[in-house]
């Protein structure tokens, strides 16, 4: 599994530097000024030797993120952990209605949901990286197909982004669409976006399995499969040192968890991904690796991740770690 990852985000990185370009968003000039001012460049900042990358995979057709996660390159300890954050988690980014993350890239920009993401977890967020849906469909094609072990009939269809998903349970080598409808089904989870987090991880396994046989030729193909499919703010003369770390790291599994909270439906009907402060805090100091441990108080200091006028999400919020599922 963490061949796979070193190796994703080799292909990653690589490419994306040698792009070196950072794409433009329709983002109010106003709201990016504020993040910018409130970064957390603290004394904390730059002294915890690692490097920390915010990536989204982008729905371009929906203009939504589907998956959101934030990866930490340990230069002193040679590895990597990797933190998701759920893409229906609350998250007051905006005075409008719709306020779950997967949105944020739309109306912040990549450099402003970094800057947020930085400033409410507590720890320098360094670089970001984007990919859409295309990429992991050229990925997968490139490298010939990938077997996965379907745990239930998947059955969905929306005429209006012209998905149809019709994929039966048991054993199939899927090919980049394949693999695109695998990922993004969520409708017939009991759990919908937390099964599909642990689908996405379970296709990851089946991805790293077939990436364990790749030749280097197939590497190449991989990377030119990617080439034009990402976006970043990564600088080629940071390329070597993140290159260098990345070949470095040792051969363990790589740590992955998901950021606590739990699933809460609000006034409107919808549901969303409520954060717990208190286990999200210590799943900063765990995934995200800041040289002094940030206190309870320090995560999320303008309530970004809270509802307090909501009982059921600040609830959530305030509760102790271990309390949870409160319902």
């Amino acid at each position: 599994m963490k061949r796979f990852y070193i190796l994703f985000l080799t292909f990653s990185i690589l490419c994306a530097a040698t792009l070196a370009w950072v794409p433009t968003h329709a983002v109010r000039s106003n709201q990016r000024e504020a993040f910018a001012e409130n970064d957390t460049e603290t004394g904390r900042m730059g002294a915890d030797h690692v490097i920390r990358f915010l990536v989204m995979g982008v729905d371009r057709a929906a203009g939504l993120c589907d998956s959101m996660f934030l990866v930490t390159l340990n230069e002193q300890e040679k590895n990597a952990r990797i933190l998701q954050i759920p893409r229906d988690t609350y998250a007051n980014y905006t005075e409008r209605d719709y306020r779950k993350i997967n949105a944020a890239l739309h109306v912040l920009g990549p450099t402003g949901v970094k800057t947020l993401l930085s400033r409410a977890m507590g720890v320098r967020i360094d670089y970001f990286v984007i990919l859409d849906l295309s990429c992991l469909r050229a990925v997968v094609d490139a490298i010939g197909g990938v077997d996965v072990n379907v745990p239930q009939s998947m059955h969905y269809t929306d005429p209006e982004q012209n998905l149809v998903i019709e994929i039966p349970q048991g054993v199939h080598h899927l090919d980049g669409k394949g693999a695109e409808h695998f990922v993004r089904y969520r409708s017939g989870y009991v759990n919908a976006d937390l099964g599909r987090l642990d689908a996405q991880k379970h296709f990851l396994q089946a991805f790293a399995k077939k990436c364990s046989t790749m030749t280097a030729a197939q590497l190449f193909q991989v990377t030119c499969s990617v080439l034009s499919r990402l976006q970043t703010d990564v600088g080629i003369g940071e390329l070597t040192r993140v290159l260098t770390l990345l070949r470095e790291c040792d051969t363990d599994e790589i740590p992955m968890a998901t950021l606590s909270g739990q699933a809460v439906q609000g006034s409107s009907g919808a549901w969303y991904y409520a954060v717990n402060r208190e286990g999200a805090c210590r799943m900063v100091n765990e995934y995200l690796c800041p040289a002094i441990p940030i206190a309870q108080s320090e995560f999320d200091p303008d309530g970004l991740f809270d509802r307090a006028d909501h009982a059921d999400f600040h609830k959530v919020y305030i509760a102790p770690e271990a309390s949870l599922p409160l319902w």
